[in-house]
Order: structure tokens, then sequence, then C-alpha cells
């Protein structure tokens, strides 16, 4: 449990740094419209069972609030990264989507502090292009345990018999019990405009996504379901539009997370609040 859970149990308001009036709260669910080195410093170490974080890249992409231009990216990213392995339990798992040619210098600072697992590739076709490299058909999402004792459910979710066989003959296949691939072709990105995406928040009285960079929810639930149990906690520095917190909600995990654009909060806000039709 974090520290600022435990104040808000006790009704305490008035912490220095942190406006706890900005906070939104369900059962197991708990969102600050905040920076995410002030949630992070405020929540105790090794609580966490896992954290997915989507952060700004420093490409000048238009957000609500707040730039995405930093001079001191670099040294910016290796602390809110040391602090979410600062707060993940030794069974604890960390992802963290990148683009390409970030990849250079942000593997070494999570090696420097977790276990490598996977280089997850997310076909996404609005990932970052220019004209001066290949086209980019996928995004990165790094996967590092914080020690080499991380929790993994192996078949949380499968292939098919016939994605199998296609790839191998048939008795590989059974022998490989149809294990999910490192390469995830089958989570539509999430896209507006004359048609849209099922789930696609849009701002209002036009086709446009209210949250530029908004995540189809099966791609944090497919990591909550690979890496965390039900009640097991998850922790989300960057919360944007909500994604993971509704999967965690969708999943039964508890969620905790941050979101600096007061924009953005609201959007998390209204979209918790529709009730879950089961």
């Amino acid at each position: 449990m974090t520290e600022l859970y435990k104040q808000q149990e006790l009704g305490q308001t008035t912490t220095p740094g942190m406006n706890y009036t900005a906070c939104y709260q369900q059962p197991f669910v708990s969102v600050f419209n905040s920076d995410c080195l002030e949630l992070l410093s405020n929540t105790e170490s090794e609580t966490i069972d896992m954290v997915f974080a989507d952060p700004p890249f420093n490409v000048g992409i238009k957000y609500k609030g707040y730039k995405d231009s930093n001079l001191n990216y670099k040294e910016w990213c290796e602390q809110w990264i040391s602090e979410c392995f600062r707060v993940l339990k030794p069974t604890g798992t960390f992802y963290l989507m990148t683009i390409d040619r970030h990849l250079e210098w942000k593997m070494p600072i999570m090696a420097k502090h977790g276990t490598f697992i996977n280089l997850v590739k997310w076909k996404n076709v609005s990932a970052n292009q220019d004209k001066n490299r290949f086209w980019n058909a996928t995004q990165p999402i790094m996967v590092y345990g914080k020690t080499d004792k991380y929790k993994f459910n192996t078949y949380a979710q499968t292939r098919t018999a016939d994605q199998m066989i296609m790839s191998w003959n048939k008795d590989r296949a059974e022998n490989a019990k149809f294990q999910l691939l490192d390469y995830w072709d089958d989570i539509p990105l999430v896209y507006a405009g004359s048609i849209k995406h099922k789930e696609a928040i849009l701002e209002p009285g036009t086709c446009k996504k209210a949250h530029p960079c908004q995540m189809p929810e099966m791609l944090p639930g497919r990591a909550i379901l690979f890496s965390t149990d039900e009640n097991d906690t998850v922790l989300d520095p960057f919360t944007g539009s909500g994604t993971t917190a509704m999967a965690c909600k969708k999943l039964n995990r508890k969620f905790i997370g941050s979101e600096i654009s007061e924009e953005y909060f609201k959007i998390i806000k209204s979209r918790l609040d529709v009730p879950q039709l089961f």
C-alpha cells in the first residue's frame, strides 16, 4: 500500500507537495492528478506487482497540459525508471513502451536495475515515422523483471492451433503448447476519424481522439494477465486516458496511477465512472 493510499484512508489531505483533493478513487483504483515522480516518491519500496508505462517520447506530440519536449529527457527518464524499479516487488515486472531509436540508451538503464525478459514488438501502423529510415511497422515494449524471480503466467493467453501449424509442423506445435510469441499482431491500435475503434474516446463534437496516444485495453491487459494474479497491484505513472486502469478494473487487479494533465485526468474519471456490464 502506498503512503498516498494510507493518507487518503486516514482523511489526511494536507501533505506538502501533493494535492490530495485531486485524487480519484474507487475500490482498488486510485488515480492522482500529479507528476509521476510525486506519486512514485510517496510509494513504499517493493509494494507493486507490475509497472506498465507509456511515457511521452520527446518527439513533439501535442498533449494537453504539458509539452512533449524536455532538454533533460534522458536524465528525467532515468530518474522515474529507477523509482519504478524501487517500488516493484522482487517478483515484479516492468513493461516500458518506447520507440526504436530510444532502445540503445533505455535498455542499459533498464538493465542496470532489473533483468531482461523480452523485447515485445507490437504491430502498430501509427508507429513513429520519418523519411530518413525504414517505416516502422511495430512499437517496442521492453519487459524486465526486478529480479530473476519475476512472475510469469506462461499460458495466460495462447495462440490457436492454426497459428501454430502455419509456422511449424504439427509435432513442434504440440510440444510448444501454443505459447504466445513476442510479436503481438493481434491487438489493433485505437483509431478515429470517419470510422473509429470501439474504445476510442473522442473530443466532443469531433472525430478526433481526445488523447493522441490512447492505447487499446488489451495491450496493458495482456501484460497484466501474464505478469500478475487477481488482487495484485499495478502502477502506471503516465495514466493518460486511463487505459491501464480500465484493464485492471476488468481483470480484478488493484490500480495506482498518476496523470499530470488536468484535461486527461477528467477523461480518466469519466471513463472509470461508467458501470461495467458483464
